[in-house]
């Protein structure tokens, strides 16, 4: 959005009644025909404001769009989302948050979406993202940790995702499925993607991108295997606000893990959350399939299991299912 269009919600956002064009004019010092234009643009993103001859112009709404110019109403934090790249169709915030991390992106700087033609989950999973109805969030990270300790920032994404659902929906039932994935009465309500580009001692970037579906409808090809905070309530639920609550969520837990170095301080957290805890699993990893009791998590994010002979394993990668239970995708 223009800098231009921008300072005219800011205008309008702050009249409690309606406002004249000439009014903002003075105020900008453009004319009332580039005011007018601005309008116009501004409808066509989504605003509706009202307009009454001899009277002006007043904003009656606003609108659900994850832009930086919305999220920004809300938004508390110092790094996070400072810098917010909206676009209306992607075929995935990830990509382009990798792209513009490569060519210099701030730390903090967020890629969100309305629609992605080809979200993807981990392991090349296909994320439905329709329009107008989810949130689609990558962020760029520049930590100045190695790539091993990196490894724990996706724990840290999925702390601040049920802590910024919990905001939004304080009762909802929800629940942390190892390594990364949030669900709610047994379907899928979230998932987190985390990319990194590193050399052997030192990180360079890294993305993380997080999908919660919010608004999205029930229907019969994802009704047994997902589910939405609207599915779940039957209320509609901003978008940005959530996005907001995401940012504030993740920067604080990042913050504190910089300081802690490990993920010790929230290990009973993740326990209290997790559908795993005390559960016998089958645990899928690159090459082989690891079974046990789950223990909880270490402090470097890997899965803590006892083995049919007491022995305890870590397991840092991989894909966790109830025991005899099919892979959920």
């Amino acid at each position: 959005m223009s800098s231009k269009s921008t300072r005219i919600l800011e205008i309008l956002r702050k009249s409690r009644d309606y406002i004249s064009g000439e009014e903002i004019s003075v105020e900008l010092g453009v004319s009332r025909s580039a005011v007018w234009k601005s309008i116009g643009k501004l409808r066509g993103k989504g605003y509706i404001i009202d307009a009454v001859s001899n009277r002006g112009y007043r904003l009656s709404e606003g609108i659900d769009l994850p832009i930086s110019d919305e999220i920004h109403r809300y938004l508390e934090t110092e790094y996070f989302g400072r810098e917010i790249v909206y676009m209306d169709s992607v075929d995935s915030t990830n990509n382009l948050a990798m792209t513009l991390a490569a060519r210099g992106a701030a730390h903090g700087t967020v890629v969100t979406a309305d629609q992605q033609t080809n979200g993807r989950g981990r392991m090349g999973r296909k994320w439905i993202s329709p329009s107008g109805s989810n949130l689609y969030l990558s962020i760029i990270l520049r930590p100045e940790v190695s790539p091993a300790e990196a490894s724990q920032i996706p724990v840290l994404s999925v702390i601040a995702s049920i802590r910024a659902l919990e905001r939004m929906v304080p009762d909802l039932p929800i629940g942390i499925k190892w390594p990364n994935d949030i669900y709610c009465r047994g379907r899928k309500i979230s998932g987190t993607l985390c990319e990194m580009k590193a050399e052997i001692d030192r990180v360079n970037h890294v993305v993380v991108g997080t999908g919660i579906d919010v608004n999205m409808k029930p229907s019969d090809s994802i009704r047994d295997i997902a589910t939405s905070l609207f599915m779940e309530t039957g209320i509609e639920h901003s978008r940005v606000r959530l996005a907001a609550f995401l940012l504030e969520e993740f920067e604080n837990v990042y913050n504190r893990w910089l300081i802690e170095g490990n993920l010790e301080f929230i290990i009973d957290e993740w326990d209290r959350h997790s559908l795993l805890k005390d559960k016998q699993v089958d645990v899928r990893t690159v090459n082989r399939i690891v079974s046990g009791k789950v223990m909880g998590i270490s402090q470097n994010g890997a899965l803590k299991l006892e083995l049919s002979d007491g022995s305890e394993r870590l397991v840092y990668a991989g894909d966790a299912t109830l025991h005899g239970a099919s892979p959920v995708s």
